[in-house]
């Protein structure tokens, strides 16, 4: 094959990568703060707009057994779930990591007390602040001062959300974070709250 030919299959290849990339419309950056003082009646609800204000995401958060959205089994003690708005995805949250995803539960947007407390609460990720990059932005979810019952239930909090343009991040749902292996104590229950996509590949994109 002559050096010319091969230059144009090369081009014709790259122009088809390019024709399958997404493009995801440019987010305001945003931070907004809700305390949340029971965390059975938790409502929050977040919109991400573009700088036009024109309204692209919805975060709602919240507790296991919440009855007003039929598309989503909100579960753990408080739960965040960001959807495209108008507009029906094949993911019923974003922030999961599964490019093959077949349930709701399977995000880092899912809380439980253990996570919260003590040593657990500052693990990276997967503790009380998480952050989820994806469509042009990074999300981060902060929980801060949790208060919990006499029997170790969460009780109350308050969620500090914010947005950030992120031109990088261009996966479709949530980047992969790998769970830790080693340092994190077991109370913390990550190996059974959460899955390892890291060591699964995430599926197919």
């Amino acid at each position: 094959m002559q050096k010319a030919e091969f230059c144009l299959l090369f081009a014709c290849w790259w122009a088809s990568l390019g024709l399958g990339a997404q493009s995801y419309p440019a987010i305001s950056p945003l931070r907004r703060m809700f305390d949340v003082p029971n965390v059975t009646e938790a409502n929050v609800v977040l919109l991400v707009r573009t700088p036009q204000g024109t309204p692209v995401y919805e975060l709602q958060c919240h507790s296991a057994g919440y009855t007003g959205d039929p598309d989503f089994d909100y579960s753990g003690d408080f739960e965040c779930r960001l959807i495209s708005v108008g507009r029906r995805g094949v993911y019923s949250t974003l922030l999961t990591e599964d490019a093959n995803q077949s349930r709701d539960w399977e995000s880092r947007g899912r809380f439980f007390a253990a996570q919260l407390r003590g040593a657990c609460a500052r693990v990276p990720e997967f503790g009380a602040a998480r952050d989820f990059r994806l469509r042009g932005m990074n999300l981060t979810l902060r929980v801060t001062d949790p208060m919990f019952t006499k029997s170790g239930r969460l009780r109350s909090l308050r969620l500090t959300v914010i947005v950030r343009p992120d031109a990088a991040a261009q996966r479709p749902i949530a980047q992969i974070v790998a769970l830790p292996t080693a340092g994190v104590p077991p109370g913390c229950r990550l190996q059974q709250d959460f899955v390892n996509f890291a060591s699964e590949g995430g599926g197919a994109e």
